[in-house]
Parts: structure tokens; sequence; C-alpha cells
């Protein structure tokens, strides 16, 4: 079900298309940072995520005064059932009028007789039966170790199968050092996330094609704004907070930010410690949400050295291929 392309409305998308295998499961075309859906020109609102490990991100929660876990870059869904059922009912992805629609597909299929020897003879009868069952091989797959392989460097290097090289020694030691790069504060291994909720500070991306969009499906044009965690727990000290991503196969899942910002790793890394001053090419834009900034990034005093050292650690987090 994952490859296949008969599940949107009309034929023609599947999820593979923006979390393709081939790519690290995210979105392989690189010409726009948001994923455009089945209707040609229709683009979703946020970068479409890497479901590497997706499978370990718990239930949204409230714990030691902040939110953690929850699918989507807003924790909006508590499972991997639940993120699945979004795309194939959203207008701007998958686009099905109703689970109906997505059912008789399934029944349609060459697997369906496989649907059923798992799920029982009359799995397809009833449409909200089936449709659980749809999100629910579809979560099954996204658990198995193709998303989850912990094949890379590092992990090698935890074995001791390996050794990390000077550069990525030293740019470990800044990774895990409170007074210098501090990423392990949200970036703890082995998962590389704490699935916490933070703003970055990341401005507005003015190229982002869901500004676009027909008013139907983005009524506020370009004055869009994305409040991420606010919206799915309704509080205004959540304000422009997404949730925190594994760095786990990082290199290979750009571009990074909820909307596509950054278009390389080198890019993102140098923001998070000159966003509070100027980069190589200048002074930074603005945060799209100015409230709720978070100061552990920004103005982390790291040399040109220093960011690519880092980046050169963070290569030892992808697995092999």
């Amino acid at each position: 079900m994952f490859m296949d392309a008969n599940l949107s409305h009309p034929a023609g998308q599947a999820c593979a298309d923006c979390h393709a295998p081939h790519a690290t499961f995210r979105d392989p075309e690189s010409d726009h940072t948001t994923s455009m859906g089945v209707i040609p020109g229709r683009f979703g609102s946020r970068n479409a995520p890497s479901l590497m490990y997706a499978g370990f991100i718990p239930p949204l929660h409230y714990q030691d005064g902040q939110w953690r876990g929850g699918l989507f870059h807003d924790g909006r869904a508590a499972s991997l059932e639940d993120q699945a059922a979004g795309p194939l009912l959203n207008p701007t992805e998958m686009n099905n009028p109703d689970k109906a629609t997505v059912v008789d597909a399934v029944r349609a299929s060459s697997y369906a007789p496989e649907f059923r020897d798992v799920f029982g003879a009359t799995s397809l009868d009833d449409t909200d039966t089936a449709f659980t069952h749809i999100t629910e091989a579809l979560a099954a797959y996204e658990r198995s170790p193709v998303f989850a392989p912990f094949s890379s460097k590092y992990d090698r290097y935890l074995a001791h199968e390996t050794a990390l090289t000077p550069q990525e020694h030293r740019g470990l030691a800044i990774f895990e050092d409170p007074a210098r790069g501090n990423c392990a504060s949200c970036h703890p291994p082995p998962m590389f996330t704490d699935y916490s909720y933070a703003n970055l500070g990341v401005p507005k991306y003015m190229n982002n094609k869901f500004l676009a969009n027909a008013p139907a499906f983005n009524p506020d044009g370009f004055a869009f704004v994305d409040h991420g965690l606010m919206t799915t727990v309704a509080d205004p000290a959540q304000d422009g907070k997404f949730r925190v991503p594994t760095l786990r196969d990082v290199a290979r899942t750009a571009p990074y930010g909820h909307n596509g910002y950054f278009e390389n790793l080198p890019y993102m890394l140098e923001f998070h410690a000159t966003r509070d001053g100027l980069s190589s090419s200048g002074a930074w834009a603005g945060p799209e949400i100015a409230a709720n900034v978070d100061q552990r990034v920004g103005h982390l005093h790291l040399s040109a050295r220093d960011l690519e050292d880092l980046r050169a650690f963070l290569l030892t987090l992808d697995d092999a291929r």
C-alpha cells in the first residue's frame, strides 16, 4: 500500500512519492521545499519529514514542564496509524474525498487477497473498519527494521567496530559540550532527539509554494503563519514551536526546518550558530514568530572550522546504504 499510486484521487501519488525509500523516506524532489500533492500546483505548507525512526516517536504528552512526542511537525497525530490517515484524506496531499474512496482502491488492488488473509475475509466490507486496517498496515510497515536500521558509522563506533576520524571526534566533542554546541541537550543519543518542541526563530520562507495555493487551500495567502504546536494544544505559550527532529540520517534529509527554509546542512548549522548576529552573507531575516524563540541557539561562538567539524560528526549518523 505504501507504494500504491492508486490510493490517491485521482490516481498517481503514493505515500512513497513524498517518502521515497531511495531517499531516506523523504521527498526526493528538490525544486521546491514543500511537497506537491496529486493535484498539480497544490502544495502542502510544510517540509515533508523523513519517516526514518518515526516508529519511536511517542504520543504527544506533557512531561517535565514541556510537551514531547506526537507525529507531524506539530504533534497532532498520536500514533503512526493516526499519521497515516492524514495524507490520504488531505486535499493538498492525496486528495481522497472520504474513507470510502480509499477503501474502494484497496478492494480493487492486486494485494486485496493478502489484505483479507491478514485482517479477515470480511475486513474490507465495512468502510470504517477497512480504513482502520489500512492505517494499521501502513503503520506496521513504518515500524519495520527498514525504517530503523541503526547501521550508521556512529552505531559501529559505539560497538567498537570502527573509529572516528580526528575531525569527527572534534565534532562529537562540540556536539556534547554544554558550553559550545550543546546539541545533545535537545538531540541526545541514541535517538538524537528528546521529542520536545522549540521555536528556533526560523524565518518565514517566502518561496514556500504553499503560500501561492488557491484560497480554498490557503485562505491567508502570503500572510499565512504556521503556529505549530500552539494550534495542536491551544496554548499561546507554544506559538511557533515544532517538534525537535532526530538527527539520524540528517545529512540526507535536506531541506531543513518545518518550512524547508534551509537548503543544506551547512546553512542550517550556520543559522544555529549565528542567528542572533551575522551569517557569512549578512544578517538573518527575523523569525516568523518572535515569541518563544529558543535562546539555547543563535549565539554559539563557533568558528568556521568548528562548524565543519560538527558537520563531519553529523555525517556519521547516516545509516549505511
